[in-house]
């Protein structure tokens, strides 16, 4: 298994650490949006269809309706990189707010909602959820849907790397998927350095897909895109 270090920034005005939030319901921390002089945010905003989602396993047809994927600079260059964070904003047809298993608690019921957000970086690695089926290459890293081991204590999810859980240990959300949720949303927050994204002043090339899934058995009720295709992020 692998561990990495969770991160620390010395800036001019003193140290910026990553700090998470435990929270019921709701989630960890997102992640803080941009701050002056920083380079402006890559947004990219997708939308879906609803009728394409599945009640899998019998339980609850969690439908994506959009994704926005927003590309950010908030360490103020410390690492070299002008972009250091990756937010995915995922919209559903449902309200959400109540749907995650409780921080510590893995998916144990057919109307809770699992959301797995799968990361190509560039590199080859493993399938999430529906990706083996469709004509996109595989990633590298992904969020866990709550079931490998479970959401964090923190309300964070894990990161897998290959398929494997990145980081396991005390909360460190510098190597977690920071995860909060309101309304029909549900949102996570990376740090690229974290998934070995280094691209100096450029805006980095990151793709992504996005599934939903359901119950014990982490059946997937929606994916997107659903041709097969992935999200770039970094796409203007």
């Amino acid at each position: 298994m692998k561990r990495f270090l969770w991160f620390v920034y010395v800036v001019a005005a003193g140290v910026v650490s990553f700090a998470g939030c435990s929270g019921g319901g709701g989630g960890g921390g997102g992640g803080g949006m941009p701050t002056p002089g920083e380079p402006p945010p890559v947004v990219v905003s997708t939308t879906f269809p609803s009728d394409l989602a599945t009640a899998a396993g019998g339980g609850t047809a969690w439908a994506i309706t959009g994704v926005k994927t927003t590309l950010y600079g908030q360490f103020h260059r410390a690492s070299g990189n002008a972009y250091d964070t990756l937010r995915v904003d995922v919209t559903f047809a449902q309200n959400v707010a109540n749907a995650l298993p409780s921080p510590g608690a893995s998916l144990e019921l057919p109307t809770q909602l699992g959301m797995t957000v799968q990361i190509n970086t560039g590199s080859a690695g493993y399938y999430e959820t529906c990706s083996q089926s469709s004509s996109n290459a595989p990633s590298a890293y992904a969020s866990d849907e709550g079931n490998n081991p479970s959401r964090l204590s923190d309300g964070n999810y894990s990161i897998l790397y290959d398929g494997q859980v990145l980081y396991s240990g005390p909360p460190q959300p510098g190597s977690e998927a920071q995860t909060s949720v309101s309304g029909n949303m549900v949102s996570q927050t990376f740090f690229l350095e974290t998934l070995g994204v280094a691209a100096g002043s450029a805006v980095p090339s990151v793709k992504i897909d996005v599934s939903a899934v359901n119950g014990t058995h982490a059946e997937a009720t929606d994916c997107v895109p659903a041709d097969g295709s992935q999200i770039s992020a970094n796409a203007s």
